[in-house]
């Protein structure tokens, strides 16, 4: 477990790897990287595993799936309590659900681990993501490039692919944005190297002075923040 400060000409990336742990949650949320904009968390449920019941903040979030995994049970509190059945997910794949308080038990119906990010929206304008988005995780042998796959007002998500042979460039940005590794990847920022595992992540403040470059075969997500 680490958290990892990446300095350049004028500010800071900050890459995190699950160094703390949400105390009002059960042990299966740890929190990764938090600032005044978002918090991230990486979620893990072992196969066939319950989960007792808890709370979940009110903040819009985005799920980023790590890896193929089955379904997933979701148990509402009360008389009338429904159960949710989170379909089975696939490696990279991500889902943005608009802001809602939930209370609820989880059971893991796979034979596999279940893990993701949660990515909760702190400050995102209250009349923004009104409606669940999903996007697919790309087909393989993926397109090398970078493509936005979610837009609107206040959020932008991006997904870039570098071809297998090459390395590929993040240019900098004058929007803050939250970097997600999707599978191992080396990310070089000027005059630093890390290796990041599936899932770690890197803030990108804005008017970051300089690039980002990916490894050949990286695969990352991008949460840009477009709000003030």
């Amino acid at each position: 477990m680490k958290m990892k400060i990446l300095t350049s000409l004028t500010a800071c990336l900050v890459v995190s790897s699950g160094f703390a742990q949400t105390q009002s949650l059960p042990p299966n949320y740890k929190t990764t990287f938090e600032n005044p904009d978002i918090i991230v968390m990486h979620v893990h449920y072992a196969p066939h595993e319950f989960v007792p019941m808890h709370d979940h903040s009110a903040y819009p979030t985005v799920y980023v799936y790590l890896n193929d995994s089955g379904v997933v049970d979701l148990k509402h509190e009360g008389a009338d309590g429904f159960t949710a059945h989170r379909p089975p997910t696939h490696t990279g794949a991500f889902r943005i659900s608009p802001g809602m308080a939930e209370r609820h038990s989880v059971t893991n119906q796979g034979d596999v681990p279940s893990d993701f990010l949660r990515i909760e929206l702190k400050r995102i304008p209250s009349d923004d993501l009104k409606e669940v988005f999903r996007s697919e995780a790309p087909a393989q042998p993926s397109t090398p490039g970078t493509k936005a796959e979610f837009q609107d007002a206040a959020l932008k998500i991006e997904r870039t692919q570098c071809p297998a042979t090459a390395p590929c460039t993040i240019p900098a940005s004058s929007q803050r944005s939250l970097l997600v590794s999707i599978g191992t990847t080396k990310v070089q920022t000027p005059g630093n190297e890390h290796t990041l595992a599936s899932g770690d992540t890197i803030w990108l403040p804005a008017n970051e002075n300089g690039s980002v470059q990916l490894s050949a075969g990286a695969q990352c997500l991008r949460v840009i923040l477009q709000y003030p």
